[in-house]
């Protein structure tokens, strides 16, 4: 199985990031969620109390980690990128924002058990196979606080891409094997199959979801137990 590897698309989207770095080409790996008119991530902000423990998940350069920290927020960030997250470091040590980089093998985070106020984790578990998403969506219920919020994105269906060659697993992810896209993993969803990875301990707040040609958005907060 591809992800008995934590690693099998780390490499894509390390040299996605470093090529984009080096390039100072960013686009949308630098734009903020919270720009522009995206009402449930302003609703995700409101929910948060003063002073919030945040986890941007998969944060790649910090594009939404930053604008956390700014707000006064404890902000810490993962991801399976290590070019991303050297970015992180050196922009936090030259701004002076405090932001903590967690340890991260692929399927487990380095936090206690319900530490978070706020998780984020936007168009990164459309990125996995469909065990995988079960098991990282476990990863961040473990972590969040009881009646923490958390903010998922799921993106739009990348599955036809004429510069790329993939192969489809038995779940319905799309495996890249050849082209630009090579090594990366993407699996379209269903707005069912998003709800189900958040049934157990979560209760939905907001849900926006149409076809697959439209990204999908949720906010959940955190069962009490």
């Amino acid at each position: 199985m591809i992800d008995k590897d934590p690693g099998y698309s780390a490499r894509f989207w390390e040299r996605a990031m470093r090529r984009s770095l080096d390039e100072n080409d960013l686009g949308r790996w630098a734009q903020s969620v919270f720009e522009g008119d995206r009402p449930i991530a302003s609703a995700f902000l409101e929910e948060l109390p003063n002073r919030a423990r945040v986890l941007d998940f998969g944060t790649g350069i910090g594009r939404n980690a930053f604008p956390l920290a700014r707000l006064g927020h404890d902000v810490a960030v993962c991801d399976i990128a290590e070019a991303g997250l050297h970015h992180v470091r050196e922009r936090s040590r030259d701004e002076g924002i405090a932001i903590r980089i967690l340890d991260y093998d692929g399927w487990t985070i380095g936090s206690p058990d319900g530490r978070f106020d706020g998780i984020l984790a936007w168009s990164c578990l459309d990125h996995v196979t469909l065990r995988h998403a079960t098991a990282l969506a476990r990863e961040l219920t473990r972590v969040a606080k009881a009646g923490g919020i958390l903010l998922v994105s799921f993106d739009e269906d990348k599955g036809d891409d004429p510069d790329s060659e993939s192969v489809i697993l038995e779940d319905g992810s799309h495996q890249y094997v050849g082209g630009r896209r090579e090594g990366m993993v993407f699996r379209p969803y269903t707005n069912e199959e998003i709800l189900r990875l958040f049934e157990a301990g979560w209760d939905v707040v907001r849900f926006e979801g149409a076809d697959t040609s439209v990204p999908r958005r949720g906010l959940f907060v955190r069962a009490d137990e």
